[in-house]
C-alpha cells in the first residue's frame, strides 16, 4: 500500500483531459481496504468528502471509484503523475441574487448561534412585482 504525502490533504485532483475536478482527498488515517459494490476489493489510496475513493491497481494507475454509481475513473498512470494533476480546489464564487435557498443542518446552525426552520431550509423572500 503507497501512502500520499500528508501535503495533499484538502487538494483536488484535475484531471488532465476532461478538467474534472476529483476530491477533496482526505488521507486514510490506517491502510483500509474498500469494496465496490460488485464485490472487488481495493486499498484504500485516499478518500474525498463524499465517500469516494482513489486507489492504486496492479499496473500502477489511480482510480476514483464513486460510491453511488460503482463507476471507475482512470485518473493517472502512475501515483507521481496523480500527485502532479493535485491542487488547490477552484474557487466558486456565488452570485447572492441567484441564490434562492441554502440548507444548513439545524444542530450546526444552532452552533453559530442561527436560528433556521426545523428541516434546515432557509428560503430567500421573493421580490415583491
Amino acid at each position: 500500500m503507497q501512502n500520499l504525502p500528508e501535503i495533499l490533504r484538502g487538494k483536488v485532483f484535475i484531471h488532465p483531459v476532461t478538467k474534472e475536478e476529483f476530491g477533496t482527498i482526505r488521507l486514510p488515517s490506517a491502510a483500509e481496504k474498500f469494496t465496490t459494490h460488485d464485490g472487488e476489493s481495493f486499498d484504500l489510496l485516499a478518500e474525498d468528502d463524499c465517500g469516494n475513493c482513489f486507489t492504486i491497481i496492479g499496473n500502477g494507475s489511480v482510480l476514483f471509484w464513486d460510491h453511488e454509481t460503482d463507476d471507475r475513473v482512470h485518473l493517472a498512470d502512475s501515483l507521481q503523475e496523480f500527485i502532479s494533476q493535485c491542487t488547490d480546489p477552484l474557487k466558486v464564487e456565488l452570485d447572492q441574487n441567484k441564490v434562492k435557498s441554502g440548507w444548513i443542518d439545524p444542530a450546526f446552525a444552532k452552533t453559530l448561534g442561527r436560528d433556521v426552520p426545523k428541516d434546515g431550509w432557509v428560503k430567500k423572500p421573493a421580490k415583491p412585482k
